[in-house]
């Protein structure tokens, strides 16, 4: 242990009365730090929260803001997509127009050459089929036509009977009306 003087006695109730000062003070100091620690805890939290509800409230106005920007971008897009569709279909189109010039008279000679054949098959069956139907058609008509010219022979035939034997009796009587004035005169 260390000694001490008299001399250095009041030089330690001095630094312990000082100590002692220190200490309280650094007491109050630290339950004053812990109070504003546990009030600026508080200012913190309520600012977070104020902070959050505010970044919610900012979130929904520019969802407003920029949903119809947004809508009327990806419509933009659309009518680009679609107009770049139509495009293409209309290359397609004349792509595969211009094939199909380029191949159909090719195309067209395979088919004929393998028709011409089959064409002609039916050709000639389809004109013995139609002269036996003209045949047949003709047949009838001129029998029809043969009846109806004998009937309308016999009506005229008798009504020429009819009118000439009319035209005898007229001519008898004629003859006979002569005659009787021939006679008497």
């Amino acid at each position: 242990m260390t000694s001490f003087s008299p001399e250095d006695e009041p030089k330690a109730r001095e630094t312990l009365r000082i100590l002692s000062e220190l200490k309280e003070k650094a007491e109050l100091l630290s339950e004053h730090v812990e109070s504003r620690k546990e009030a600026l805890e508080e200012e913190i939290e309520e600012s977070l929260h104020e902070a959050i509800q505010n970044a919610r409230d900012s979130l929904e106005r520019i969802q407003e803001n920029i949903e119809p920007k947004l809508e009327k971008i990806i419509q933009e897009r659309l009518d680009v997509i679609r107009h770049q569709m139509d495009e293409m279909k209309y290359e397609a189109r004349e792509s595969v127009r211009t094939e199909i010039d380029k191949k159909s008279d090719e195309l067209n000679r395979k088919v004929l050459g393998a028709l011409e054949g089959t064409i002609r098959d039916q050709v000639g069956q389809g004109m013995v089929e139609l002269r036996a139907k003209l045949g047949d058609a003709v047949r009838d008509e001129v029998h029809g036509s043969l009846k109806e010219i004998r009937e309308t022979t016999r009506e005229g035939l008798a009504k020429a009977q009819q009118m000439v034997w009319v035209g005898l009796g007229a001519a008898g009587v004629a003859v006979i009306g002569v005659v009787a004035l021939f006679l008497s005169r």
